[in-house]
């Protein structure tokens, strides 16, 4: 089993992208690509981004009907001591494992540092995708305009068409590893 775990900002942009280049063998990498069989998405989240892991997980079952998507959630909202780094170090070691996908897009940039040092000792892939700026601030401002109606989507049967705005066919992957 080959999972994408994910540390995930206050907006959407970026893991569904990651979760179609890598299944879709759309990526830059110094290795030929090849289609990657993801079982499982695995999104690191704090406080601030609860809300925008259920609107993740609608993205993930109404636009490209993957709902596999599972959460850990950090007890705090960023690292600010030692003590949190080593937090976020333990929390992805129960989840990454030889072979899987960190994606380090979203979020604090020292949760990502601190999720991509694991991933390279543990042997999983890094990765990231890269959106540009102006489609990024199109994904932002439609997220905030639907966010609260997205919020309400737990099942195929409610999904809304416009929940696929929230995620880019532009964006470029790249594996480092």
């Amino acid at each position: 089993m080959v999972k994408l775990v994910a540390t995930l900002g206050k907006t959407v942009g970026g893991t569904v992208e990651t979760f179609e280049k890598l299944t879709n063998a759309d990526y830059i990498s110094t290795f030929p690509p090849h289609k990657v069989d993801l079982d499982e998405v695995v999104v690191i989240t704090t406080g601030e981004t609860k809300e925008t892991f259920y609107v993740l997980k609608a993205v993930f079952m109404c636009c490209v009907n993957f709902t596999k998507v599972k959460e850990i959630t950090l007890p705090f909202d960023d690292i600010s001591s030692p003590k949190d780094f080593i937090t976020v170090r333990e929390k992805l070691r129960e989840v990454l494992k030889v072979g899987d996908y960190l994606d380090f897009t979203g979020g604090r940039k020292a949760i990502s540092a601190a999720a991509a040092l694991t991933a390279r000792e543990i042997g999983a892939h890094l990765v990231t995708s890269i959106i540009d700026e102006e489609e990024y601030d199109r994904i932002k401002k439609r997220y905030y305009e639907i966010k609260d109606k997205a919020l309400g989507v737990y099942d195929k049967g409610q999904c809304l068409g416009y929940l696929c705005d929230l995620y880019t066919s532009k964006a470029r992957t790249i594996v480092f590893f």
